[in-house]
């Protein structure tokens, strides 16, 4: 579960079609006297993958999307999808705090080129570029 001291609102919309939808976490995490704001979501089973987005005075500093496919090899379980989203949310919140997303050296002068991709989309880009790189 996440920690009591900070915001937090879980929100499940109303059923659908007789399905809940988990709309997910959204925390104000204060930080050197300044407050960042994590929303973290689920995109549905469409779309298997939780978005945490990283807020500060409305804007967007960075965001976090990880593919839960694989984890689901029993078929969809809200409950499983909840912890996922609450780990994800969680490990942002402390990446904050942990001064990431600093403008003096955090996430935003990331220079890795990588920003908030996946593992598997890293690798598929870095094939990729390879490949052609192969053919001149």
């Amino acid at each position: 579960m996440l920690p009591d001291s900070y915001a937090c609102d879980s929100i499940r919309q109303p059923p659908r079609n007789g399905f809940f939808m988990i709309t997910g976490f959204n925390t104000d995490v204060p930080y050197k006297g300044e407050v960042y704001h994590v929303q973290t979501e689920d995109k549905g089973k469409d779309n298997p993958m939780v978005e945490s987005l990283i807020y500060k005075g409305g804007e967007i500093l960075g965001a976090r999307r990880t593919a839960y496919s694989k984890f689901l090899k029993n078929g969809y379980d809200e409950k499983i999808v909840i912890k996922f989203m609450e780990e994800q949310h969680r490990r942002v919140m402390e990446e904050i705090k942990r001064g990431r997303f600093d403008k003096d050296g955090g996430l935003l002068s990331d220079n890795t080129g990588v920003g908030d991709q996946s593992l598997d989309q890293v690798i598929l880009n870095y094939l990729a570029a390879n490949k052609k790189d192969d053919k001149t």
